[in-house]
Parts: C-alpha cells; structure tokens; sequence
C-alpha cells in the first residue's frame, strides 16, 4: 500500500498564516519526572457505590507526556467520574519520566503492562513485528473512532502496518529556536542567530559574560530523542530531510556535518551546560528555565514545558531553527505526525476489549483536544479541532502552531524499526560521538553510521522499502 503524504494535511488542520520571527510577546511532549496520581479514596467509594466492582473494569494508561500531565489528570477524572462510571469503567494514568522507553520495553515483553501506551517511533514498528502491539481494529468498538481518519492519508510505517491501522494521529509537531534574551542582552548580542556558525559564536559570548552562571547551549545526551529532534528535525529546512531522506530512499546523516561539528566546537568552546554527558532533557530544560543557559533547540510540545512543567523566570523568545549556509534555507521545514496511543496485546486479553476502545476513543476526543491547544500543547492534528478552540494567548505558541503558505511539508516515516544493521543506533552513535568516545572525526563516523544504516535498507525486500520512499508529489524543496 504507498503511503499518501501531503501538505494539505497541515492546511486542513491549521490556518496559513505568516511564520512570526524573534521578540513575540505571546507563551509554550516531552518526557519528564515519573509521576502516577491515583483517585482517592471518596472517588473509589463513589465509583463503586455507582457501579459494583464485579462490573469496574481498570484500564490502564502510560504515557510520557508531562507536559499534559495536569490537564489530562483532570479530563480523566471527570470521565471516571461520569461516563466511566456509567459503564464501569476506570482509566488508571501513569506518565512515566526518562525511564518510559526502558519501562514500556520490559512491560511489553512480558505482557504484564498497560492496555494502552505511548508510542515511540523509534521502536513501534518493533513491537507491531514481535506481536506486542495490535492493531485498532482488533477492539470491539472501535469502528467510530477509526472512521474519523481516512486510511489513506495515515503513513505506512508510522500508523499502518501490513495494511492494518495501529495507532493514529493526534497532533502535529513543530521545531523552533528558543533563546534566552536577557542572556544574549548581557552579552551585548542585539539580533538571534541566524545560521549554526553564529549560534557556536553567540554560546561563546554568553558564556563568557556570565562568568560560571550561565553557558550559551545544552545538549541532553541521556535522552536520544533529543538528538533526533532538537539536531535533525530542527535541520530539516536545511538538510531537506531528517536524518532518513524520503526523497532519495537513503540515511544522510553526513549532510548534518556542519551542525555537528558546530555543537563539537560549542563542546571544545566550553559553551555547553557542563555534565551534559549525563544529563536528560528535563535536568537540561530546566537550566534553560532557570535562566542559566541562553540558545536552545525546541519541538512545539516545549511551549508546555517552559510554561507548565517547568515555568521559564527569563525572557524567552521562539526564533526561526537555524540555518546552515548564510542565504538560508533550501528546504521547507518539516513536521511530524504524534500517535498518542497503540493498543497492547494484553488489551485483547481484558474482560471487556470493547471499554478499552472507548477509553481510546476519550483520548482521541476532539473537546479534549481542544483546550489543549489553547494551551500551547498539542497542535492538532485534524481540522475539526480548531473549530473548538479559541485563539491561544500562551507565550510562544503562535511561533510554533502557525505555518507559512506551503513551506512546511509532513515528514515521512524513518524505516529504522524494520531494518536490522550492525553496530549502534543512530541515537547511540551521536551521543557516543558528542561525548568524544571516538578516535575518528565526526566525518568518518557519519559515513559509517549512513553506511550501516543503508546497508540495513538494502536488505528490506523491494515492496516494503518502496513504502518508505516518496512519490512524485511529495515536494521538500521551497517555492
């Protein structure tokens, strides 16, 4: 089945407007501290009395999404609260930290984990292979929810597998620039960052103005997403791809060069929060929000992050990503598709699949949707949303949820779970590469690292591979 990628997806969820620079007044997924609230004891009295506990069905919930976390807590709670307890059902929430990918791993494994989970990108298609994950379909029920998305318009090797749907699109993200302006003030640096070169020159001012207080840049290397997104995603417009280039079917991870070796040259500068070797995203974004380090790279679900999670007590402005030549960029940007849930094996094991898909189907909910949008934390993914929201004052978010007229494109999926190579991931390898682990220069690691990764391709049969390459229509150049 070819996929069917276009950019009208992004105009039919979000108004064309003019992409706002650095300076606006306006507010901001991320994978935070491990939390898990429960409902307390008057709730569960309440629940019972409403339904008797033969009835009450648990379904239970993981996430990595913190930067919801609050306002889902209190979406649920009211589903428990009246629709759950109608049909007997309880939704038991855990968002999970830096540790969800390793937990979420050994759960499925075992069969002995949630009936529904956040999926990674980087490992679904694994777990659609092993039998870990089950398609939506398999859920009695679930035909309404399904009926809202046309199948066409889902990506094979993200959403649909052997033609059968597996999760589906809730929001859309975005990748900016985000800096400190009291920093770069400090360091008398009056305009942001234009391409990579100036973001090495300008970490290095800062860093030297702020005498051990504060450090132009982070890098999260204990968190590989980091890596994907605030390196690569956040390069698209300049490298036409993100690490996985649809277009030509190939891995190019070496035409990120000149950015690498910028962040080496920020490393060798002392222009990086030091400990960065073993510090995830959250220890890294709340040194940005304490005001200690002055240019970070940024996905749209960071708006959240810097307003909710951790509020930001600097004066923080969302900036075009930078460039990697002068004149700009080639490219349009790119943004990616989020699923907010798969279905578990264990689901299809419970008493009643049919409670879990309408749990599914209360996540999915456009009225839930909406008030997370106006609060800077999704981008939705269909249309129909926006029709529910109002406007969003939330500082940062118009940077970041509005696009300009047919310079963006939605990305295509990286065919990393269904190809088997030697040596370390993609993730791996940058990380060990930033952490000065080899003895050859970055230009000889990323040819190894494309040449393994490619290898891998090679070995897919010829109609699988064909899935992950682009058709005709789908252009990544600029207008």
């Amino acid at each position: 089945m070819k996929r069917k990628i276009v950019a009208l997806l992004l105009a039919a969820s979000l108004c064309a407007m003019g992409l706002s620079g650095c300076g606006s007044t306006s507010e901001p997924e991320s994978t935070p501290t491990a939390t898990s609230e429960t409902e307390t004891k008057t709730e569960e009295a309440k629940t019972e009395e409403a339904s008797p506990a033969s009835e009450m069905q648990v379904v239970t919930v993981w996430s990595d999404s913190a930067h919801s976390k609050t306002m889902r807590d209190a979406q649920i709670e009211e589903f428990n609260n009246t629709i759950g307890k109608e049909k007997g059902i309880k939704i038991e929430y855990t968002v999970y930290g830096s540790d969800y990918a390793d937990t979420i791993n050994v759960a499925l494994m075992a069969n002995d984990g949630p009936d529904l989970f956040s999926p990674s990108s980087n490992t679904f298609a694994q777990y659609v292979t092993a039998g870990y994950a089950v398609p939506i379909s398999d859920l009695p029920g679930s035909e309404s929810l399904l009926e809202k998305y046309d199948k066409k318009d889902l990506i094979v090797g993200d959403q649909v597998f052997n033609d059968k749907i597996y999760t589906l699109p809730y929001s859309i993200e975005s990748y900016k620039m985000i800096i400190n302006r009291d920093l770069f003030d400090k360091a008398g640096i009056k305009d942001a960052p234009k391409t990579w070169d100036e973001v090495r020159e300008d970490a290095k001012l800062i860093t030297e103005a702020s005498n051990g207080d504060a450090y132009g840049y982070f890098l999260a290397l204990q968190s590989g997403w980091t890596l994907d997104h605030y390196i690569y995603s956040v390069s698209a417009a300049s490298l036409g791809h993100f690490g996985y280039d649809a277009v030509s079917g190939q891995y190019k991870y070496s035409d990120g060069l000149p950015i690498i070796e910028n962040i080496m040259g920020m490393i060798d500068d002392g222009s990086v929060f030091p400990g960065y070797e073993n510090m995830d995203a959250d220890t890294a974004r709340a040194q940005f929000a304490a005001g200690h380090v002055g240019i970070v790279m940024a996905a749209s679900f960071d708006v959240a992050v810097y307003t909710e999670q951790f509020p930001a007590v600097c004066n923080w402005e969302v900036c075009d990503p930078p460039a990697i030549k002068d004149t700009g960029y080639e490219y349009k940007e790119m943004t990616r598709a989020v699923n907010i849930l798969g279905v578990a094996k264990k689901a299809l094991e419970s008493k009643d699949p049919s409670k879990i898909a309408t749990v599914l189907e209360f996540f999915y909910a456009d009225e839930n949707l909406a008030p997370m949008y106006e609060q800077g934390m999704y981008i939705p993914y269909r249309g129909s949303v926006i029709g529910l929201s109002k406007d969003s004052a939330i500082k940062g978010w118009k940077e970041f949820s509005t696009f300009k007229d047919n310079q963006f494109i939605l990305r295509m999926s990286d065919p990393k779970g269904v190809i088997s190579y030697e040596g370390l991931s993609a993730r791996e390898t940058l990380a060990k590469l930033l952490s000065g682990g080899y003895s050859e220069d970055a230009a000889t690691v990323l040819k190894d690292l494309d040449d393994r990764l490619n290898g891998g391709l090679a070995n897919l049969d010829e109609e699988t591979r064909k899935e992950y390459i682009a058709g005709d229509g789908y252009k990544v150049t600029r207008d």
